[in-house]
């Protein structure tokens, strides 16, 4: 199911045209590492909605993901008006200040700025507008996946940083942050 998601991510991502070019969009590898690390925090019913959404999208010719980037730019009105965009992108905002005060140097090198920017830099509005793209469905698995992660103590942001960092070579969390502050140093 991951593979289907992201090869159906990447179909889209490749034809956006934003005012920003994304690095990633000429390599496939990288776009994909990135991105499953996000989707391994994910249960299988909500790979199984966001790929339908993502089929249906297809279907009808729209690009998801273009629609993002719109978003983004702030060319377009908003997608959605689910209440549940506010509340996930508020509870994974918490979870993104946990990671930048624990891994302020890997945090700088790897994550999208809290600070206000005002467009897609931003960590809210980019996850805001890439929530807005969802089927109604999708977030209310998206929402329940973040409470039970809040109820099991976990932070799924540092979750997958993890395996961001491990798919790149590093032993963990820990070893990436020190080998990062040790060239900030340098």
């Amino acid at each position: 199911m991951l593979d289907l998601v992201l090869e159906a991510e990447w179909q889209m991502f490749v034809r956006v045209r934003s005012a920003r070019h994304a690095p990633c969009q000429s390599a496939p590898d990288n776009f994909k590492t990135i991105r499953s690390s996000l989707f391994e925090t994910w249960t299988q019913a909500m790979l199984t909605s966001y790929l339908a959404d993502l089929e249906q999208a297809e279907a009808v010719g729209r690009n998801l993901l273009a629609e993002k980037y719109a978003r983004m730019d702030n060319l377009v009105p908003p997608l959605s008006n689910s209440p549940l965009i506010d509340i996930i992108v508020t509870m994974e905002s918490n979870w993104q200040e946990e990671l930048q005060g624990r891994y302020p140097a890997l945090y700088r090198r790897c994550c999208r700025s809290m600070d206000e920017t005002g467009d897609g830099r931003n960590f809210g509005i980019y996850l805001g507008c890439e929530l807005e793209t969802y089927g109604d469905h999708t977030l209310q698995l998206y929402f329940e996946n973040i409470e039970a992660a809040l109820a099991g103590n976990r932070n799924l942001a540092v979750e997958a940083l993890r395996r961001l960092v491990c798919k790149n070579g590093y032993r963990d969390l820990d070893h990436a942050e020190s080998v990062l502050k040790s060239g900030e140093a340098a």
